[in-house]
């Protein structure tokens, strides 16, 4: 399991593996199982520039599981 973490930006898990999610509240960390598929949605509005996400799990973060968001206006 990944507890999946977003910077700067909250967001709502609006599925998992295609069924809807019963509660949408905000959020910046959900946990994704093995194989599963989130998706999620982020308003992008008071932030602009570079910011990351990753597994909260040190040893995984340390291993590359990270990436990087740029969000223009």
């Amino acid at each position: 399991d990944h507890p999946f973490h977003v910077h700067t930006n909250a967001f709502q898990v609006l599925s998992r593996n295609g069924k809807a999610e019963p509660y949408r509240a905000w959020k910046d960390v959900v946990l994704v199982r093995p194989g599963e598929t989130v998706l999620i949605r982020m308003p992008l509005r008071d932030f602009t520039g570079k910011t990351v996400y990753h597994c909260h799990i040190l040893d995984h973060e340390d291993l590359g599981m990270m990436g990087n968001l740029e969000i223009k206006a």
